[in-house]
């Protein structure tokens, strides 16, 4: 199919007024519409591309701008021009790289973490613990933005590499804290890789 033959993709695109004096609605509204993967046009007029997920995400949104006293309209779009399109995915991509880069340092830190508790020779359940509910509260993170990375952006692959990275030393300290423990398995799986 040649470039001229594409259908131009579709957008869903929610502009909304959030009655004056509610910052808290005003932050719930920006936290919501970051989770989905939004990006702005303008103040109050943000983008999403048209899929059913995200249909619903902002059609509840809306109902729950509108029930606190606010103003929200669902409107459907596609891309007017090629040029437009490239710079709209290109601003999707640029979202979810720096969210990406935010991963790779939140990693490194786990990482920085887990090597001062090896130095420290803190083979312990304890910590274990801790890492493995730090590690579970990334991969939650890591699950939600990839669901989000609607256009493929080029920080994935780094991210991908860092995450990998990181399970492998969690993995190795697990198998520590066991050995320390003096237990020659890990009877839940956890550090087998």
């Amino acid at each position: 199919m040649d470039e001229q033959a594409r259908e131009p993709l579709r957008w869903l695109l929610l502009v909304y007024r959030i009655k004056a004096g509610s910052s808290a609605q005003r932050t719930y509204v920006w936290r919501q519409l970051r989770q989905l993967g939004a990006v702005y046009l303008q103040q109050a007029v943000a983008v999403l591309p048209d899929r059913p997920a995200m249909r619903t995400g902002l059609d509840q949104l809306g109902d729950r701008i509108r029930r606190a006293g606010g103003e929200a309209s669902l409107l459907e779009t596609t891309s007017p021009t090629a040029v437009w399109e490239a710079e709209m995915v290109a601003r999707f991509d640029a979202a979810r790289d720096a969210e990406y880069d935010e991963i790779v340092e939140s990693v490194e830190r786990f990482e920085d973490e887990i090597r001062r508790e090896t130095r420290k020779k803190r083979f312990r359940f304890a910590e274990l613990e801790e890492s493995e509910t730090d590690w579970e509260k990334l991969s939650r993170w890591w699950e939600r933005l990839v669901e989000r990375d609607f256009f493929g952006a080029e920080g994935r692959a780094a991210a991908e590499e860092t995450l990998a990275r990181g399970k492998a030393l969690l993995d190795e300290f697990t198998r520590a804290v066991y050995r320390a423990e003096g237990l020659d398995a890990d009877p839940a799986g956890r550090g087998g890789g």
